[in-house]
Formats: structure tokens, sequence, C-alpha cells
């Protein structure tokens, strides 16, 4: 269990080196994200307004 908790660590340790986000596209990943889910919660409330009525 140990080796295996090890193998997976460094696993994740090289995953993360090859994939290297600069902070710009990882803020505007976070914009998008939090676009998407603006816009999600507005067709929701949208869709409760018209069922209301």
């Amino acid at each position: 269990m140990e080796k295996v908790q090890h193998t997976m660590r460094s696993a994740i340790r090289r995953a993360s080196m090859v994939v290297d986000v600069p902070p710009q596209a990882k803020q505007n990943l976070q914009e998008l994200f939090v676009n998407f889910s603006l816009i999600l919660i507005c067709l929701l409330l949208i869709y409760i307004i018209v069922l209301l009525m």
C-alpha cells in the first residue's frame, strides 16, 4: 500500500510538472467558470419564473 501511494504521488508530481499553466491562463479559466456559473444561475431563475407564471 505504501508503495502504491508513493508511486501515485510521484506520478502526480510528474504530471503537474508537465502541465505548466501560466497564471494568466489560470485566471482566464476562473473567470470563464464564474461567468458560466452566473449564466446557469440566471437561466435557472428565468426557468423558475416562467414555471410560476
